[in-house]
């Protein structure tokens, strides 16, 4: 978008605060992404633990998240077809910014719950309390 003066035009630039905003609040984002930084996800998986996510959402959001490099999409050369899901090392840098954006909202609205990429995962009795994700659903 151009604005025009009598005497100057200047191009609208774009905010960038704003370009990652657009991304990374995207509807189903957060939950992509928190089930990729927990470990390699199979796309049906998604459908599983997320509830309300549909395929073609699912498919467009996935490639949504790769092409801006948050995610990679690595398929297995076996029959039948597998491809997992891993989150990149920008898509870890976003996540840690959510992991903030949670600490500053428990603190705002005394409310909690444990993510599960705050648990560690070779505690077997370890458990989360996500209100958004299914419990035994893996």
């Amino acid at each position: 978008m151009e604005y025009e003066s009598p005497n100057i035009s200047i191009k609208a630039c774009e905010c960038p605060v704003t370009k990652l905003m657009d991304i990374i609040a995207a509807k189903w984002t957060v939950e992509i992404l928190r089930e990729t930084a927990i470990g390699p996800v199979r796309t049906r998986k998604f459908l599983r633990v997320i509830p309300g996510l549909s395929m073609k959402s699912l498919q467009s959001r996935l490639k949504q998240l790769e092409k801006h490099g948050l995610i990679e999409r690595y398929e297995y050369d076996v029959l039948p077809r597998r491809v997992e899901h891993l989150i990149t090392e920008r898509g870890k840098r976003v996540f840690e910014i959510y992991m903030q954006i949670k600490k500053l909202s428990e603190e705002m609205f005394n409310i909690s719950c444990l993510c599960p990429i705050e648990v560690d995962n070779t505690d077997s009795s370890a458990q989360f309390s996500c209100p958004h994700r299914p419990v035994g659903r893996d």
